[in-house]
């Protein structure tokens, strides 16, 4: 997956060498590998900096080098795709949905650092087509798309300000980038920890379904 949007979708934001793949510093900590070998995961330690941290994932049981790796943060989730986007992109709040640019980085880094949807960088917002709800001034909630193994676009960083949830925010802006993905042509998918069952539940309702389980795990290079 990692490795597929990075050789394909993301590939201009990406830098492939020796079957392993990294994004552009500062866009998002993914690591991709051809194949989930040992041989390549050694190739992707000699390409990284001394306690420099990655995010790998992977459908079954990696064997990590202890003296090479450590494992920082585990998560145990489940990749949805929406094979039947629902008929229409709009709800209620849907008029309030706007793009997020650049000038609202400070708000998107802020808020996913209190509602911890994922990794949320400074340059992230350059995967594109960020869009959320402003309300007096506040980023209320937002979405927007990340990985693209092409056919497929990730829907990712869906995420609501605790002061305004249950008003259905995150859910208009997560529908605005689900149409445009579908505009083009492209499947949309996510990830959500197996374990957040409310989350699961409003994906569901909107089209999606549980296409496998799979890990990701945050790894430090050792010494």
């Amino acid at each position: 997956m990692i490795w597929n949007a990075q050789t394909t979708g993301n590939s201009i934001i990406s830098l492939v060498e020796d079957n392993t793949a990294l994004y552009l510093e500062g866009i998002a900590p993914f690591a991709g590998l051809a194949s989930n070998t040992s041989e390549n995961l050694d190739a992707l330690y000699k390409r990284l900096p001394a306690n420099r941290s990655v995010a790998i994932a992977y459908p079954e049981t990696i064997s990590l080098n202890p003296d090479q790796w450590a494992t920082t943060h585990h998560m145990d989730c489940c990749q949805m795709v929406c094979t039947q986007p629902p008929e229409h992109f709009i709800t209620s709040v849907s008029y309030l949905v706007q793009p997020l640019t650049k000038i609202h980085v400070p708000q998107m880094l802020e808020l996913t650092a209190l509602t911890r949807p994922g990794p949320f960088f400074e340059r992230t917002v350059e995967f594109g087509n960020y869009y959320g709800v402003i309300i007096e001034g506040r980023l209320a909630a937002m979405a927007g798309q990340r990985m693209n193994p092409v056919p497929y676009m990730e829907v990712s960083a869906v995420c609501t300000h605790p002061d305004f949830r249950g008003k259905g925010y995150a859910k208009a802006a997560m529908l605005k980038v689900m149409e445009l993905i579908v505009q083009q042509s492209y499947t949309p998918f996510l990830h959500v920890l197996a374990n957040n069952f409310n989350a699961i539940a409003l994906y569901e309702s909107i089209g999606f379904t549980i296409r496998r389980n799979l890990f990701i795990d945050i790894i430090k290079k050792q010494g």
